[in-house]
């Protein structure tokens, strides 16, 4: 249906949300802050709200204000490791969906309103969702009524990345800086394990490299390396940007494939206009058959904790959820693809001196089954886990965990069979 969309203030367009409604925006650096902001103080007169989304990156504060009573807040990705301090205390429902799972679940769902982020709109009459495919795309093909935050900081990209002026209800031009994903300095141990899974991924791998230290010290390992003709999938951080500029890619265009952009203001900046990116929704990049298309799918992966059974935690900490899987299953699908490598790569220890290699896993959560889980890289080595026993598979990963806890895990490895 074409509609003809009008310009009003965030306030204006949030009275069109209504008690017993369901709202739904994009997450990370896609969300829509001036419209979130007044979805907060309008939730203040409202009751039996339902709210959908992901990691926040502007926090979770509305959920200590007095609004909190009228919202169900339900999201598919828990702030986890990033804001730990505040994770334990969102009070949420958890989506326990893969990517791909999710990206289904956006489209399929009807929303009584969605909150979308765009940058102002091209000759045509198109603006571009900018830093966001996956989530924002879905968002909008399924909500009843639909609001747009026009920003002019919002970079146009290429790719699935376009919605036009008719298929938006209302406009919002507020401007205002994307959120910048923190990315943690790199330290020895972090940089130990990078070097060793960078050893471990062929040039002309198409590559997800996820986020964290770990993932930014292998991509510093690629460039150590002069690794090339590299094709990347999934999200898109300042250390692809890097490999980029590099020259560890390949030379065709698009280089990347990308459902959500979070960073720094310099990647925002440069992937503006750059047919070098493409945005590509998780259901063209997460599935299995995209995997079998692409071939030679590498990911790099983390978690919390792996268990000598190979079982992986990457969502619960003390019991309790403060994380969310993400593409951690899809990924260890496209590993199983001729040519595909699923890696784990994750600190032999948390900074508290707790062992990340475990007998028992934390709480009664197996995020990812042992059947999938075939190389996982500590500062003490890779443990190849393809082909052996479960037996064997304990003494490997035994042999890759602190020092300090090698002698109880081998003891307990011994009594697996």
């Amino acid at each position: 249906m074409t509609k003809t969309p009008k310009t009003m203030t965030a306030a204006e367009a949030l009275n069109h949300v209504q008690s017993g409604m369901t709202v739904a925006f994009p997450h990370l650096s896609a969300e829509p802050t001036a419209l979130t902001n007044a979805l907060w103080d309008r939730a203040d007169t409202l009751s039996d709200l339902t709210v959908i989304s992901g990691m926040l990156l502007s926090g979770y504060g509305f959920l200590s204000r007095p609004c909190a009573k009228n919202i169900r807040f339900k999201t598919w990705f828990l702030p986890g490791t990033l804001l730990r301090k505040t994770a334990p205390d969102v009070q949420a429902e958890y989506l326990p969906m893969t990517w791909a799972q999710t990206a289904r679940y956006l489209d399929d769902s009807t929303f009584d309103v969605g909150l979308i982020h765009v940058s102002p709109a091209d000759a045509d009459g198109y603006h571009s969702f900018g830093v966001c495919c996956t989530a924002a795309k879905g968002i909008a093909n399924s909500s009843t009524y639909l609001i747009a935050q026009v920003n002019p900081n919002m970079p146009r990209t290429l790719g699935d990345s376009r919605i036009h002026a008719s298929q938006i209800d209302a406009l919002v031009e507020a401007e205002e800086p994307l959120a910048e994903y923190p990315n943690r300095p790199l330290d020895d141990v972090d940089a130990t394990i990078g070097r060793q899974i960078g050893d471990l991924i062929p040039d002309g791998a198409a590559l997800s490299l996820g986020v964290g230290g770990i993932p930014l010290a292998a991509a510093q390992a690629l460039m150590d390396r002069g690794a090339r003709d590299l094709r990347f999938i999934n999200t898109f951080t300042d250390p692809t940007m890097a490999l980029i500029k590099a020259g560890c890619a390949t030379a065709e265009n698009p280089k990347a494939h990308t459902g959500d952009i979070f960073g720094s203001k310099d990647l925002y900046d440069w992937v503006a206009d750059n047919d070098a990116i493409a945005l590509a929704s998780a259901l063209t990049t997460h599935r299995p058959e995209d995997f079998v298309a692409r071939k030679n799918v590498v990911s790099v992966n983390s978690a919390l904790e792996i268990d000598l059974m190979g079982q992986v935690n990457a969502e619960t900490i003390g019991g309790k959820q403060t994380g969310s899987m993400g593409g951690l299953i899809d990924f260890a699908v496209g590993g199983q693809v001729e040519g595909g490598q699923f890696i784990l790569g994750l600190r032999s220890q948390t900074n508290k001196g707790r062992p990340r290699i475990v007998t028992r896993l934390d709480g009664d959560i197996v995020s990812l089954s042992r059947t999938f889980v075939e190389t996982v890289v500590t500062e003490f080595g890779v443990a190849d886990l393809r082909g052996k026993t479960v037996h064997e598979r304990a003494l490997a990963l035994a042999e890759i965990a602190h020092p300090d806890d090698r002698d109880a895990l081998r003891a307990h490895a011994a009594t697996l069979h």
